[in-house]
């Protein structure tokens, strides 16, 4: 399969035939966008919520990804973790979907992401994307958790 039975997004067999796609030149492209959004605040739903509500979260979190990157991959890489690939997409076009999945995650109660967003006009590889977009949200999550350590994750 290559669908997420709980998100219903692609999962991470599917990205990991993508990547080997890229990777084997079997892609052609040439602009290349990697957004890697973490859910931030999983595990204190999960603890004080139940597992249950922490399911509905992740739901919720990969409706809103969909919803968004309508025209994109929207991948569950594992866990709280999704990853967006983007082929062939206008630069200003994916700053402002970026721009707009984080004022919707900013809204309190309801979904918080870190998000790590990266974009080569000429391409490039796969792997330096995905290194790239994977530091930039982890500075995210940093940022993040600073202003909320009471959601920091054990």
């Amino acid at each position: 399969s290559n669908q997420d039975l709980l998100t219903g997004l692609l999962n991470r067999n599917s990205m990991n035939n993508k990547i080997a796609q890229f990777i084997n030149g079997k892609l052609q492209y040439n602009s290349l966008a990697v957004i890697f959004a973490d859910l931030n605040g999983l595990k204190p739903v999960n603890d004080n919520q139940g597992h249950d509500a922490g399911d509905e979260l992740l739901k919720k979190a990969a409706y809103l990804l969909k919803d968004t990157f309508t025209d994109c991959e929207c991948y569950r890489a594992g866990g709280d973790e999704f990853l967006i690939i983007a082929i062939d997409k206008p630069k200003e076009e994916l700053e402002a979907k970026v721009k707009t999945l984080r004022q919707k995650s900013l809204i309190p109660g309801y979904i918080s992401f870190a998000i790590g967003f990266y974009y080569n006009e000429k391409g490039g590889k796969i792997r330096r994307a995905l290194h790239e977009a994977d530091n930039n949200m982890y500075e995210d999550k940093k940022k993040f958790y600073a202003l909320h350590p009471e959601l920091k994750r054990r």
